[in-house]
């Protein structure tokens, strides 16, 4: 213990920083840069992709064509035989052709699925294994090695010229490239101040968003995949120099013991934010209760056995595969009947539906926000597929689509939102990416039924119905994330749903102390106004209280009960 003691707090960056300042917006917008490469994610949805404009088959000068298209061509002597062919010219970058003997595009269109899956599947282990890393060597190494690694496999991505070769890469990129699609939003999670946290994830959140509703139509607009990797190419190597900028989470500083790391890190961020702090600043652990945290080893054995941690993790995980599957029906059957405008109706509902949002934010939480969404995007998506039906089916069923599509794009939105923030530190990034792999999970079982047809409309329509039911059930399960700090350790997660994290963190930020502060707080518990699982007059907590069908089920009986 540290012989002058400044204020105590539960989140030690909020407490030095403030709750907003210029290097939490700085953080903010190399976060949102670092997930810009989403859009240039096109190998995920290989098989509702069009053939591009800028490349042309290639045909010797001694042969007289006839006819030619990408696949094929016919010689003048002999119109009605068509001939494979063998060599392309790509335009790049709308200037430089480039010839190469293999093309995606004149494959069989079970190649284009296996792409897909093969993007998919590396894109999940990615996840989980980035989340290992991170969590065990930090958010930035992570970010670090999914950059580099992302540079070096676009360019050789705009060259590969083997069938063999491109799914190996495509594969490789996908597992080396998946940091960036959720360890930015980890990043932000755990550098920004409740009050601001839920609007910044929103934020920073916001390009990946876009793409999943935008990558299909900006890739068919485009020359080229070729073209596409080589400016994605171009970004990443660029984002090399806002590595600079990308700064550690402070908290998985603390909770690694690289205290020294986490003063030196903040002072230099308190520069920035203009505010003064002592030449002696310091850090510390408020009592042994906090040591205690640090020395206990931790281990993935407790999220099976402790009820409130394994309830909340099977819920969430079951959550993101199935809202994917839901949302990757939606998505294929859009984009594959080439709807009119499709993405420009998106748009605008998505400024109708989010100006709703928004609206009731301040009145509603945001686990009610997240239900009603999937109400919508399940029951539009049941009508999409009924109307189908109809005579003019292509108009309703384009308007009505666009209209899950949006509300879809709001529901990811709030789960983004809401996942990061029931984990605890050493945790957080693991899980995260468990479940965007179970995500991949549920939209790769979508696209193999539907590429197989294995049910038909109405069958399917069943399914999806039952899917927003389970949905609506697993968001009864999920704690609600408002006005709650982020768990720190395990035991955290199984108190979450109570407000009952335990202060563990002084601050020395000025020279003139405030023992009275540490004595009045050093035992209380920060966001909660009365503690339902602690005593006043001993250190030892009561279990947690159970959360999920369980406590429903209980209360039930008791309503039971007391009417008879």
């Amino acid at each position: 213990m540290m012989s002058i003691i400044g204020t105590i707090h539960e989140d030690v960056t909020t407490e030095v920083l403030g709750k907003m300042g210029s290097w939490q917006w700085l953080t903010t917008f190399v976060s949102l840069c670092l997930l810009i490469p989403c859009i240039f994610n096109q190998y995920e949805d290989t098989l509702l992709l069009q053939p591009p404009t800028e490349i042309s088959c290639y045909v010797p000068d001694h042969f007289d064509v006839l006819n030619s298209t990408l696949c094929t061509f016919t010689l003048s002597g002999n119109s009605t035989e068509e001939l494979k062919c063998t060599k392309w010219h790509v335009k790049l970058l709308w200037l430089i052709w480039i010839k190469k003997s293999w093309n995606i595009f004149c494959e069989q269109p079970m190649k284009l699925l296996s792409t897909t899956i093969v993007c998919r599947l590396g894109l999940a282990f990615g996840y989980v294994i980035f989340g290992l890393v991170s969590d065990c060597f930090g958010r930035r190494k992570a970010i670090l090695i999914n950059i580099v690694a992302e540079v070096g496999f676009r360019l050789i991505l705009v060259f590969c010229d083997s069938a063999n070769w491109f799914r190996l890469l495509i594969f490789l990129k996908s597992l080396f490239g998946s940091a960036n699609f959720y360890m930015s939003l980890v990043l932000i999670c755990e550098i920004a101040s409740n009050s601001w946290r839920s609007r910044l994830i929103a934020i920073v959140a916001l390009p990946r968003v876009l793409a999943s509703v935008c990558l299909v139509p900006l890739t068919n607009s485009g020359p080229n995949l070729e073209t596409f990797n080589f400016i994605a190419f171009a970004f990443e190597v660029s984002l090399l120099l806002l590595l600079r900028w990308t700064p550690e989470s402070p908290q998985w500083l603390l909770y690694n013991r690289k205290v020294p790391k986490t003063e030196e890190m903040l002072y230099k961020a308190a520069k920035m934010n203009c505010i003064q702090l002592c030449s002696n600043f310091k850090i510390r652990p408020v009592n042994y209760r906090a040591y205690n945290c640090l020395d206990k080893t931790w281990t993935c054995v407790e999220l099976f056995t402790t009820y409130n941690i394994r309830v909340v993790v099977s819920a969430i995980l079951s959550f993101w595969g199935l809202y994917f599957f839901l949302w990757s029906s939606l998505y294929v059957r859009a984009y594959s009947a080439e709807y009119e405008d499709v993405l420009w109706k998106v748009f605008g509902f998505i400024f109708l539906l989010g100006s709703l949002t928004l609206c009731l934010w301040r009145k509603m939480r945001v686990k009610q926000l997240l239900l009603m969404t999937i109400l919508f995007t399940g029951t539009f998506n049941a009508i999409a597929i009924i109307t189908n039906c109809f005579e003019y089916h292509n108009t309703i069923t384009s308007l009505i689509s666009s209209l899950a599509l949006a509300s879809g794009l709001i529901g990811h939105t709030l789960i983004l939102v809401i996942t990061p923030r029931l984990f605890a530190i050493n945790v957080r990034a693991t899980l995260f990416g468990c479940c965007n792999a179970t995500a991949q999970l549920g939209t790769i079982t979508n696209h193999l039924i539907l590429r197989f047809r294995a049910m038909d409309d109405l069958t399917l329509m069943i399914l999806e119905v039952a899917v927003t039911f389970a949905l609506c059930a697993a968001c009864y399960v999920i704690p609600d994330v408002d006005g709650r700090e982020l768990p720190d350790v395990m035991e955290d997660m199984d108190y979450f749903s109570e407000l009952s994290k335990p202060l563990r963190w002084a601050t020395q930020k000025t020279n003139s102390p405030s023992r009275e502060e540490v004595q009045i707080r050093v035992y209380s518990f920060g966001s909660a106004a009365q503690n339902f699982s602690s005593r006043s007059h001993s250190e030892e907590r009561l279990p947690a209280r159970r959360i999920g069908f369980l406590k429903l089920f209980l209360y039930l009986r008791d309503l039971y009960v007391r009417r008879i």
